[in-house]
This record gives structure tokens, sequence and C-alpha cells, in this order.
């Protein structure tokens, strides 16, 4: 009698698990396809929100496996980023998507275009250049979605007044090769030739300062089989080329540009290949300092520093920055976004703490622009030559750490 009554406890513990494991799949599942919306009115109201210690971030798995839908909470493949693009691009009549390549293992290269307005002034913004970085995919599909499904005053005001490119995945095939075998890799998947080794560099197969370094380096320094082979030429990468035929499109319309990539909470612009300060570093110099009072406004502090690759971080050749700022415009920022502590891999808790900061740092940052634009200021600045100085070179190649830590960013 007494196993009897083990038995059929046992048996009902069994059922009652089965039940919770069944009901606890299915809840997450559905805050998985929930949308992530803060109705919130404007950016004051952001900012309250983020200091209010009732707010708790969404914590959910951070890996998306579930290729139908894209996880605004977290991280995703490759194919929910291309899918939730093309769901947009369906449901918004005055969004488009641009393909404008394809990679070498015939991924598409995919730019979204949201123009409400109709308006001529663009604001190019892409990410994951490095495969690894990718908490700033996070912020380029976060910044769609905060323009589209957010009803503020001032998604109200972007949409407004400018033409939005933004490129969630510049290196789709590298990116996608994080997910399935190597989560630190950094390059593009192209062949070399090296036959053992693949992938360039796209952040180093630039025009810009090219040639100025080609030759100059040994094979281990910068070979095929280092993480920043810059390629046998410039634009030897098909992401590279067609990332440059896109800019080049918008070129006499371009007004601002950000390439984001992790780590160091860095807002940095050109120039990196060499010690050149742009001419319109003073230009710079105001949305530096928009960016601080930005930081300081959400977080109550800032950790940030700014200013030229050269000087904060050391010299580099063929970086995206310096090209887009010498040949495209003259305010183009590299941003470097993410702790120390972090490196390549922040928790779920403070990516959303990334993603919010950054969407808010673009607010002030394009409302600055829009009033320097209606001033007149910006077309005095763009005037300016502000392509090179009369500064003296100097002679140092790395200004901190050694070369090695060109690897990291």
């Amino acid at each position: 009698m007494l196993s009897r009554l083990y038995c059929l406890i046992f048996t009902a513990a069994c059922v009652t698990w089965v039940v919770a494991r069944e009901f606890t799949f299915q809840k997450t599942r559905s805050l998985f396809k929930s949308r992530f919306k803060r109705d919130v009115e404007n950016a004051e109201d952001m900012f309250t929100e983020f200091h209010s210690e009732d707010f708790k971030w969404v914590d959910i798995i951070t890996t998306n496996d579930d290729k139908s839908y894209y996880n605004y909470t977290g991280y995703n493949s490759w194919l929910p980023i291309r899918n939730e693009l093309y769901r947009l691009a369906k449901t918004y009549d005055f969004v488009t998507v641009e393909q404008y390549g394809k990679t070498h293992e015939n991924r598409e290269l995919l730019a979204l275009h949201i123009n409400k307005a109709k308006k001529n002034e663009v604001v190019f913004l892409n990410s994951l250049m490095h495969a690894r970085e990718w908490m700033t995919g996070c912020i380029t599909m976060n910044i769609i979605h905060r323009l589209l499904e957010y009803s503020t005053e001032d998604a109200k005001f972007l949409l407004a007044n400018f033409h939005f490119v933004i490129i969630p995945v510049v290196n789709p095939d590298g990116y996608e090769y994080t997910h399935t075998t190597n989560r630190m890799w950094r390059k593009n998947r192209e062949p070399t030739t090296e036959k053992s080794c693949k992938g360039v560099d796209v952040n180093r197969n630039f025009m810009y300062g090219y040639k100025a370094f080609k030759g100059k380096e040994s094979k281990e320094e910068r070979g095929p089989c280092t993480e920043i082979y810059p390629g046998d030429k410039a634009l030897s990468s098909k992401e590279a080329t067609g990332l440059n035929m896109l800019l080049f499109k918008y070129r006499q319309r371009m007004r601002y540009y950000i390439d984001y990539h992790s780590f160091g909470n860095i807002w940095l612009n050109a120039y990196g290949a060499h010690n050149w300060l742009p001419k319109n570093d003073l230009q710079l110099g105001r949305y530096r300092k928009k960016l601080m009072q930005t930081m300081t406004a959400v977080l109550g502090h800032h950790d940030w520093t700014g200013g030229n690759v050269f000087d904060v971080l050391y010299q580099c050749f063929g970086i995206v920055v310096d090209h887009v700022h010498y040949y495209v415009t003259p305010l183009a920022f590299t941003v470097e976004v993410g702790d120390e502590r972090d490196e390549f891999n922040p928790p779920d808790t403070r990516i959303n703490t990334y993603v919010i900061s950054q969407w808010l740092a673009l607010i002030s940052q394009l409302r600055l622009l829009k009033s320097e634009m209606d001033s007149g200021q910006y077309a005095k600045d763009r005037t300016l030559n502000w392509r090179r100085t009369n500064m003296q070179k100097r002679t140092v190649v790395y200004k901190r750490g050694d070369k090695d830590s060109d690897d990291k960013r």
C-alpha cells in the first residue's frame, strides 16, 4: 500500500513538472513575440524613466534562435535582421530596402531607407563592420524601431527633417560566422592569397590612407592571417566596395555619418592615417561636447572620451571614418560603444542602457545639426577646406600601447 502511495506521489510530481515547464515555455515565447515598446512622450520622459528606482530593464535570453522574427531585446543572427528589414518595408510606405550588393557567400547587402517627409538631408548610420561587435547591431536596429514604432516628439522631429539610410549589418558573412563557428571572428569571409587564412578587415579596406600604409609593414603585422588584414588593394572586399558606392550615391545630400563599433566609450573623428586635424575641428568639437552633455544627462555622469583617431587611439590606415570625412561629408564619426569591462560581450542588462543612451545621443546630435543648418552655421563650416591643415607631421606611429592594440577595434 505504501509503495503504491509513493508511485502516485511521484506520478503527480512528474505531471506537475511537465505542465509547469510547458506554461513557462509558452509564457517566454509570448514575451519574445511581444514588441519592445515604451510609451514615453519625449526624451525628457526617457531621462526620468532611466533614473526611476522602479525601472527595470527587460531581462530575457539574449540569443534568438527563431528565424521567423526579430527580438528587439537581445542578439539576433543575420536572417532575423534581414527578415525584419523587409517586414518594415512592407509595413510602412515611406520605408524601402535597398540591396547594394552581395557578399562572397551570396548574402544580400541591405540598407534601410526611412524618408517620411521626402527630405534631401541624409543621415547615414551603419554597424557590424566588424563581425564580433554584436551590440552595435542592436543599436542600429533599435534606432530603426524607435523611429518607426514610437510616437514620441523626438521621433516625429527626426522623421520630419531627415532621410535616414541605415545599414545594420555591413559584414553579413562574418557576422553569421560568429553565430555558427567563431564568436570572436572580426573580418569578412572571402578568400585571401593565403589558402589557409580567410577574411579581410573591412575597416582597413577603404581608400583614404591605404596607399600610405601599403607595403610599409611586414606580413606578420598585417598579413592575410592577421585580424587586421587590409586586403591586397583598397576596396578589394565586396562589403567595402558596396558601402563606398552607396556613400558616393548620397554624397551631395549627406549631412551626418556614424559608424558604430565596440568597445571603449569613445567618440572618434578623422584622422587615423596621420596626425592632421580636420579643418572643421571646432565644429566636430561642438558635437563631441553635445555628446558629453547627453551622457551626463542620461547617466548622471559620463566616462566618454573623444577626438581624432590618431591621438585618442593609434595610427590606422584605410578606415571608413577617414574615407567618409575626406570624400563624402565632414561630419563623420566612429563611435566605440561599451565599457572596457564588457569588451564584446555586454550582458543584456547593459545592452539596453547602451541602446537608449545612443538613441538619446543621436537625438541631441541631430537637433544640433538642424539648428546649425537653420542658422547657416553648417553651410559656413562646410565651405572650409576641411580636408587637411598645414600642421607639421609627427613621427609617432602608435599613440598608445603597442601595435597589437590595433586588433581590438
